[in-house]
This record gives C-alpha cells, sequence and structure tokens, in this order.
C-alpha cells in the first residue's frame, strides 16, 4: 500500500465514522426515547416477577407447612384408630373367654 492509498483508506475510514456518528444520533432522535421507556416499564415487570416468585414461595411454603400438620394429624387419628380396634378386640377376646 502507497501513501496516497493509505491517505484516502484513512480519509474514508474517517468519513464512514462519522456518517455511523451521525446514523447513531439520528437513531437516538428517532428511538432513544421509546428505548428507554421500554427499558423502563421491562425493569418494572421485572420487579413485578421478582414480587410474585417471592409471594408464590410463601404461599407453597405455608402449603407445605399445612400438608406436613394434616399429615401428622392423620397419622396420629390413624394410630388412635388402631388403639382403639386394638382395645375392642382385646375387649371381645376377654368376653369370648369368659364365655367357656
Amino acid at each position: 500500500m502507497n501513501a496516497t492509498s493509505y491517505s484516502e483508506f484513512r480519509t474514508v475510514a474517517g468519513q464512514a465514522s462519522a456518517q455511523d456518528e451521525q446514523m447513531d444520533q439520528v437513531r437516538e432522535l428517532l428511538f432513544g426515547d421509546y428505548q428507554r421507556q421500554s427499558e423502563a416499564r421491562l425493569a418494572v415487570l421485572e420487579a413485578r416477577i421478582r414480587e410474585l416468585e417471592l409471594g408464590l414461595q410463601r404461599r407453597l411454603d405455608s402449603i407445605e407447612q399445612r400438608v406436613d400438620q394434616m399429615a401428622g394429624k392423620a397419622d396420629a387419628d390413624q394410630r388412635a384408630a388402631f388403639d382403639e380396634l386394638a382395645r375392642g378386640i382385646s375387649e371381645l377376646g376377654e368376653r369370648v373367654r369368659r364365655l367357656r
């Protein structure tokens, strides 16, 4: 590459850079406000989604606790029912022995 072509290349490159900057400015004028509004809306939506996720997690934790409590109560009720049944069978066996 000779000095003249290098100089021309730099000039063309400089013009392209200036045109790119001008295009960026035009883009900013046309779409900048819309993009900022969209980004702000998106940030609000993301915050709301995080709030919903936390609320949902709290509800799921609460439901899990209730299910655990209900399972514990069901186990206790089942044990009580089996104990009552065992007492009834034992009493019935005792009555049968007395009848002999």
